[in-house]
């Protein structure tokens, strides 16, 4: 009679070559190697079984009261985030209802009665000006007109009498 367990060794026999031909044995080598590397390092640490435990679930404990820090953090900041979004909601709403308040003073009929209010009376007006020629010569030059270009001296003898250098010498003579 074959069974399933034969048929599975023949699979290995025929297809492996010998290491692999176990793979049973090496799990528990691994496991055994785990083993005793772990007493191994024990022995050296000088801890006994009890210490090996409590070590463990004193590690276990800090990883959960850090589990439980952060979840805290994380939600304290969650709130925290809520609430400025609120606020800057409800300061939206404040800074809106503020325009609308400064647009609608500012309408004619509100400056209307304002002015009402402070006895001021709208008056239409008594007449408009006269017409006035205006006296702009067109034909005159535009800009600067010509450097004087005459001696220094006589510009200097115009500037402490007052005047132009045509008036001090016309003075002069």
């Amino acid at each position: 009679m074959v069974t399933t367990r034969t048929i599975h060794r023949r699979r290995l026999s025929a297809g492996t070559k010998g290491h692999a031909a176990h793979p049973s044995r090496r799990r528990r080598r691994t496991r055994l190697d785990l083993a005793i590397a772990g007493t191994v390092a024990a022995r050296r640490l000088r801890l006994s079984s009890f210490a090996r435990v409590y070590l463990v679930a004193g590690a276990l404990l800090f990883l959960a009261v850090a589990y439980l820090v952060v979840g805290a953090q994380l939600t304290q900041t969650s709130y925290e985030l809520s609430r400025l979004q609120q606020q800057q909601a409800d300061l939206s709403a404040t800074q809106d209802q503020l325009r609308y308040q400064a647009a609608s003073m500012h309408t004619p009929a509100r400056v209307e009665q304002a002015a009402t209010t402070a006895g001021l009376q709208r008056t239409s007006p008594a007449g408009y000006p006269a017409y006035q020629p205006v006296a702009i010569d067109l034909g005159a030059a535009i800009g600067a007109g010509r450097p004087d270009d005459s001696p220094l001296w006589q510009r200097t003898l115009a500037a402490v009498l007052g005047g132009t250098t045509r008036d001090a010498l016309a003075s002069d003579r």
